[in-house]
């Protein structure tokens, strides 16, 4: 997913017989009570008051049918759940799927039909209060890919048999590739090999919930209150104003003190919808919110504020799992083909990618030169044949036999400050190779990815992705011959690639898997058609009234973990 503004993962202008054992929903913040993924962790844990978080806009939906953007998602991640959910690993950085309402995975030796058992006595809110079915799955699965409802995430269940490659919605009234087997299992049969299609069960299209009530009430009346299986239901949503949470009292999965943080512990969450981030950040500071992202350039000023110093707030840049990354034109002259390896290496060699993260972002990203963001399990580092050393720059650019062009195109979406990561690279390219000019051009954003999709561009040009699922193959897929055109837009093709993609894919061992993502990964950035820069980290305040605070590499909070101190 493009990544230019808030929004979910996928497209953003921001897959022998394998068993896996499920893990309870309170796993699904953190695997290692030890984790630094806590900053205002401290206390015992008690139930009462209320969390104030704010919402950047109003969100285009918080039902599963179309949650699409983080907004959205904030909300929707406290009502509905599941097969998967993500979970920070003990090393703090890494977010991984792991099972949440699935009580068993199998999948058969081609990684083509996974077959999900789920657990028993999981319970709809009120006022449904029924146990959920096998069946509910398959009528969700089925609803959202029913081209009358019009879901704009259909990608996500893409590989699903039945979902008709050109509109990406159902072929027939049911996907053909869903069956329910008995009351607690159904299985899902594949149009090609994906062993990685668990970890893309943790997209809100994927969730569950009752369709038969959803009917009933009317499409209008079950968007603004809609009904899930998590801890905290709906109480208000006022359009353009804010969205208030409940606790859910009869809520299923609440261990075995009867209130445990699986059952949520503050009594509401307030969401207030800020529009603009300076004047959230201000009522951070008033105190009227617990949480807040910080504006452009406030990122050291407040991590050196009274109020950080003396623990009153915590002020932190998370890891995320998305990439900034520069590609290039591979079917353009200017500086696609073999002949043009040499300059494109050159520019890896030279890109200054610390001054980019510690001057033009504060500190904030985390310089890398790989397609893939630390986050993500399988991240291997030092991939990149081209490390940054401006002394080689020069001697690898000599290896070119043509003639330089007269200058290089540098495309960029105007605005969030990329024409200063633009400059900060072309200072640091021209003073290694001083032969090289550059000519920098920002477009309107929306103009800009139209453009980009339609081939306009020559040169170098600015992308980022967010993962859509916490896998490298949604990262390789951008250099695919398919992803070449509509992920990365470097219009890059490697039957090499390919290959190996293919393979990843049919390979049901992750450790195997991910090697096999990791050979891809090294072919591309040998062929050089991108110029990685960073991963994003998101920087966030919180205020230390609360705790146990989590924040996945993906930006979900767990409020249920949640308690006022």
């Amino acid at each position: 997913m493009k990544k230019p503004m808030r929004s979910w993962r996928g497209l953003l202008i921001v897959a022998a017989v394998l068993i896996v054992a499920a893990m309870l929903l309170g796993a699904c913040g953190s695997d290692d009570a030890s984790t630094d993924a806590s900053p205002t962790a401290g206390g015992e844990p008690k139930a009462g008051g209320v969390y104030n978080f704010p919402l950047g806009a109003e969100p285009i939906s918080i039902e599963p049918l179309n949650t699409q953007e983080s907004e959205g998602w904030h909300v929707n991640h406290q009502i509905f759940q599941s097969l998967y959910c993500l979970q920070i690993q003990s090393d703090g950085t890494t977010t991984k799927a792991v099972p949440d309402l699935a009580e068993k995975t199998e999948v058969n030796a081609d990684a083509t039909v996974f077959t999900f058992t789920i657990k028993q006595g999981v319970m709809f809110q009120a006022p449904v209060s029924r146990e959920v079915t096998a069946q509910d799955f398959v009528d969700s699965w089925n609803y959202n890919a029913d081209p009358k409802n019009k879901s704009a995430t259909t990608y996500i269940i893409a590989p699903i048999k039945g979902i008709d490659a050109d509109t990406g919605y159902s072929e027939g009234p049911q996907l053909s590739g869903l069956k329910v087997i008995d009351k607690y299992t159904f299985e899902v049969t594949l149009q090609y090999p994906f062993a990685d299609f668990p970890a893309t069960l943790v997209h809100p299209i994927t969730q569950v919930f009752p369709v038969d009530y959803a009917k009933e009430i009317g499409r209008k009346a079950f968007f603004d209150k809609p009904v899930g299986t998590g801890p905290y239901m709906v109480d208000t949503w006022k359009h353009n104003q804010s969205i208030t949470l409940v606790k859910n009292p009869d809520y299923w999965n609440t261990g075995d003190s009867g209130n445990s943080a699986t059952a949520g512990y503050v009594d509401s969450i307030s969401m207030p919808i800020y529009t603009d981030v300076s004047t959230e950040w201000l009522a951070f500071q008033k105190g009227t919110l617990d949480y807040s992202s910080l504006p452009t350039g406030n990122f050291k000023a407040a991590q050196n504020d009274p109020k950080t110093q003396d623990g009153t707030w915590t002020v932190k840049a998370y890891p995320s799992t998305s990439v900034y990354f520069i590609s290039v034109a591979m079917n353009k002259p200017t500086l696609g083909g073999d002949e043009n390896l040499p300059i494109r290496a050159a520019l890896n060699i030279a890109a200054d990618r610390e001054v980019v993260s510690n001057i033009v972002n504060e500190g904030i990203s985390i310089p890398s030169d790989s397609i893939v963001p630390v986050t993500i399990p399988g991240y291997v580092a030092g991939t990149n044949p081209y490390p940054y050393d401006p002394a080689k720059a020069q001697p690898k650019l000599d290896e070119f036999t043509g003639t330089l062009p007269s200058e290089i195109p540098y495309w960029f979406n105007s605005g969030s400050g990329h024409d200063k990561i633009a400059q900060a690279l072309v200072d640091g390219w021209t003073k290694a190779m001083p032969s090289l000019k550059f000519k920098l051009s920002g477009v309107e954003t929306n103009s800009y990815w139209t453009q980009a999709g339609e081939n306009k561009f020559d040169g170098l040009v600015r992308m980022g992705w967010i993962a859509d699922y916490p896998s490298i193959d949604n990262f390789i897929y951008l250099f695919t011959t398919s992803g070449g055109k509509y992920g990365s837009y470097s219009f890059y093709s490697n039957p090499e690639v390919d290959k190996l993609f293919e393979q990843a894919r049919a390979t049901v061992d992750e450790t195997e898997r991910n090697g096999l993502y990791n050979q891809a990964e090294k072919l591309i950035l040998t062929d050089a058609p991108c110029v990685p820069v960073y991963t994003y980290r998101d920087a966030r305040a919180t205020n230390n009234r609360v705790a146990g605070f989590t924040y996945n590499a993906f930006g979900q909070i767990n409020m249920w973990d949640l308690w006022v101190k």
